[in-house]
């Protein structure tokens, strides 16, 4: 059987599953991967594809996709090969096993990047046969900065604002006041050239409407992962004002108090 007979063949068991030479029985993709901008050396992202395959198969070929576009190739008789868009994020000396055949069949991408989300197939194939498997994976930036805060607009009403920089899929956000859905404009976002998101929401309501003190809490999540952020802060009437927000706002305590009254009362009797 020549070469051109045999990729006939493969195409075959592409289109009608037919063959079973070489088999995929485990595909180990993380469905999330939260990368960390602030570490010099983050964990590899270690992408594995468990398959079985008769050691008298020829022309043995593993590939690693990235929604639909080859990202990474490896023939046990040659060095693995990342192509450009993968190119220097792949250690290529990663060992996942000692066997012949599977010694490279793991992708390790170190330092990956925001847009190697997506979907990841892997592709085993010989002359004879071919099998394919495919996963979903998300990578998440950890946003720089996460802020809550309110203030009066002068009029009698409270704004309550939320943000998140720099993070990457788009979140969504969520006030709550005392348990309470809070109603708010959509969110307002803005990417930026490097892929990352800021994100926003606010709303305003009247002070007669707010009991005080009032629990406000903003609820970050990206949408199909277990990813979430919460901050919190309590709203004081007193300290409502133009130029104070609730992430600056004092704290009395007994504590303070006792100390104070006493200080006053020191200097009272020593006279």
């Amino acid at each position: 059987m020549d070469k051109r007979t045999s990729m006939k063949i493969g195409l075959f068991c592409v289109l009608l599953g037919a063959c079973s030479a070489v088999k995929i029985i485990n595909l180990k993709v993380p469905s999330t991967y939260l990368l960390d901008q602030t570490s010099k050396t983050p964990d590899p992202l270690i992408l594995d594809c468990e398959y079985e395959v008769d050691e008298n198969e020829k022309g043995f070929v593993l590939k690693w996709l990235l929604d639909g576009q080859p990202v990474y190739q490896w023939i046990p008789s040659k060095n693995p090969f990342p192509f450009q868009s993968f190119k220097n994020r792949v250690d290529t000396s990663y060992v996942v096993s000692q066997e012949h055949l599977h010694k490279h069949r793991a992708m390790a991408i170190i330092k990956p990047l925001a847009n190697f989300t997506g979907e990841y197939s892997c592709i085993v194939q010989t002359y004879a046969s071919i099998d394919r498997r495919a996963a979903k994976l998300k990578i998440i930036v950890r946003e720089s900065k996460f802020d809550l805060s309110y203030y009066s607009n002068g009029d009698g009403e409270v704004t309550v604002d939320c943000q998140a920089r720099d993070i990457s899929p788009l979140p969504e956000l969520q006030i709550r006041i005392n348990n309470e859905l809070f109603e708010t404009e959509n969110l307002k976002s803005v990417q930026g050239e490097n892929g990352l998101y800021n994100a926003s929401i606010s709303g305003t309501l009247r002070k007669d409407q707010l009991e005080s003190p009032a629990q406000i809490e903003c609820l970050l999540t990206i949408p199909e992962t277990n990813y979430n952020k919460r901050r919190s802060t309590t709203y004081y009437e007193l300290y409502a004002t133009e130029s104070n927000s609730a992430t600056s706002l004092p704290k009395l305590t007994s504590f303070s108090i006792f100390v104070t009254i006493g200080l006053v009362s020191s200097r009272f009797f020593s006279r």
